[in-house]
C-alpha cells in the first residue's frame, strides 16, 4: 500500500525539520481518530547531527498506531542511508524523509540482495522497480501472466517507453541502465547495471544477487535501456542498500 501524505502532514514534518536545521529530527506518523497525525519524538542518538534514534519508550507509547517512521537529512542526501535501510527493513514500515524542503516516502521494500524468486511479485522486474524506488523514481506497475508467454510477447520492450525508458547502444552503457538478455530469441530477463563491470539481477530459481557482467551475460544481452529521470547520484541509493545487506 502506498502511503499518501496530506499537505498538512508535510508542513508539520518540514516545520519540525526547519526548527532543527543542523540535526536529524525524528518522529512517527500515527493513526489517530480515523486519520494520520505527525508526532515528533526526541532524537536520542549520540550524534544527532548525523544519526537519529527514537527512544524505546516512544515506540511503546505509540505501539500499533505507528504507520511510518519520519526523520530528516540535514546534509541534503535525498536517499535512505545504509543504516536507514537496515532499520527500515527491520521495522517493515514506510519511512518518510524530510530533505531539501521536500518530503519523500519510501516503501518498506526488502533488501535488494538475497530475495527468493516468485514470478510476478519477486522477480527481475520487481528488483529493478524497487531499486529505482529507493533512488526516487517510480516505475509503472506491470501485471505479469505466465513467464514464457510474457517473454514471447516482449513485455518489457513493449512497455519500456511508457515507463520512461529509451534504448541506448551497448557501447554507451553506464550505471543505472537496464540490460535485457534473451533466450530463444526473446528477451526474458532484466538486469540493473551497477557500473564497474557489475550487475544486480534476480534470475529464475535463484536468489537476487550482485555479480560481474560476465561474458556469459554480455553474449546474451539483447538491448540496453536508460530511464529519462535517472541521474548519476541515483546509484548512491542502490549502493547504500547493497553495502548493508548480506
Amino acid at each position: 500500500m502506498i502511503l499518501e501524505l496530506s499537505d498538512s502532514l508535510k508542513r508539520a514534518i518540514l516545520s519540525h525539520a526547519a526548527f532543527f536545521p543542523k540535526r536529524e529530527i525524528c518522529g512517527f506518523l500515527v493513526f489517530e481518530n480515523g486519520g494520520l497525525a505527525y508526532r515528533p519524538c526526541l532524537n536520542t542518538a549520540a550524534d544527532p547531527r548525523k544519526n537519529f534514534e527514537i527512544a524505546p519508550e516512544d515506540w511503546l507509547h505509540y505501539g500499533d498506531a505507528v504507520r511510518a517512521v519520519v526523520h530528516s537529512h540535514p546534509d541534503g542526501e535525498p536517499f535512505l542511508s545504509g543504516a536507514d535501510r537496515q532499520a527500515q527493513v527491520a521495522t517493515a514500515l514506510p519511512w518518510v524523509l524530510a530533505v531539501r524542503r521536500r518530503v519523500r516516502v519510501f516503501r518498506p521494500v526488502p533488501h535488494l540482495r538475497g530475495r527468493e524468486f516468485f514470478y510476478g511479485t519477486a522477480d527481475c522486474y520487481s528488483l529493478i522497480a524497487d531499486a529505482y524506488h529507493l533512488a526516487g523514481i517510480e516505475l509503472i506497475a506491470v501485471e505479469r501472466g505466465e513467464m514464457d508467454t510474457d517473454a514471447a510477447q516482449n513485455l518489457f520492450e513493449t512497455l519500456a517507453p511508457k515507463a520512461g525508458f529509451y534504448r541506448v547502444p551497448l557501447t554507451s552503457l553506464r550505471a543505472g541502465d537496464v540490460l535485457l538478455t534473451a533466450h530463444n530469441g526473446h528477451a526474458n530477463h532484466a538486469m540493473l547495471y551497477l557500473g564497474g563491470g557489475e550487475v544486480l539481477h534476480h534470475a529464475y530459481g535463484q536468489l537476487s544477487r550482485r555479480e560481474p557482467y560476465s561474458d556469459f551475460w554480455q553474449q546474451r544481452t539483447a538491448s540496453v535501456w536508460r530511464h529519462r529521470d535517472w541521474r548519476d547520484g541515483c546509484m548512491v541509493a542502490v549502493g547504500n542498500d547493497l553495502i548493508h545487506c548480506v
